[in-house]
């Protein structure tokens, strides 16, 4: 069975073993039974898509006591309702008006979320960089220090100083 094919039933078995029914989440999210079964058999074809259809899977994955984070990434992954590109719709708008579009999204592979690879964390910054930033850490506190004392003198002064 591919991830695809168990999305759903996966779901269906995480609910089921929390004791969490069908009804009880239509009533939570004001979304029908059938569109709730319909996902745990992944029969999308009478859900919305985009935003609509993460915020049902991200209520779905919190009512089961699901990870909903990781659930709607798997979601987006998997489905094209979850899709987060905008082109889809962009084109669509483009069409009713009549519009050429020129317009493009492009992912790059490495940074594609769909693609099941998770990008690699951002390169440190250089060691010389680092060196700068705490030279002028080390001035600031520096001239920051050397404004204190002053400061506490001068409040010591008018507290001990007499009133004429």
């Amino acid at each position: 069975m591919s991830a695809r094919e168990a999305f759903g039933p996966n779901l269906r078995r995480q609910r089921l073993q929390r004791g969490v029914t069908l009804e009880c989440i239509a009533q939570e999210t004001k979304v029908s039974v059938a569109m709730w079964s319909a996902l745990e058999k992944n029969d999308l074809s009478q859900w919305p898509s985009g935003i609509y259809a993460r915020s049902y899977v991200r209520s779905y994955a919190q009512i089961i006591g699901a990870d909903p984070e990781a659930t709607v990434d798997e979601f987006c992954r998997l489905f094209p309702n979850g899709d987060r590109r905008a082109e889809r719709t962009i084109r669509g708008h483009a069409q009713i008006v009549n519009h050429p579009l020129a317009w493009r999204e492009h992912v790059p592979a490495e940074l594609d979320r769909r693609a099941g690879r998770v990008p690699d964390p951002p390169p440190a910054p250089p060691k010389a960089l680092l060196s700068t930033m705490q030279r002028c850490a080390l001035r600031i506190w520096s001239a920051s220090r050397a404004l204190l004392p002053r400061r506490a003198d001068a409040s010591k002064k008018s507290a001990t100083s007499p009133i004429s």
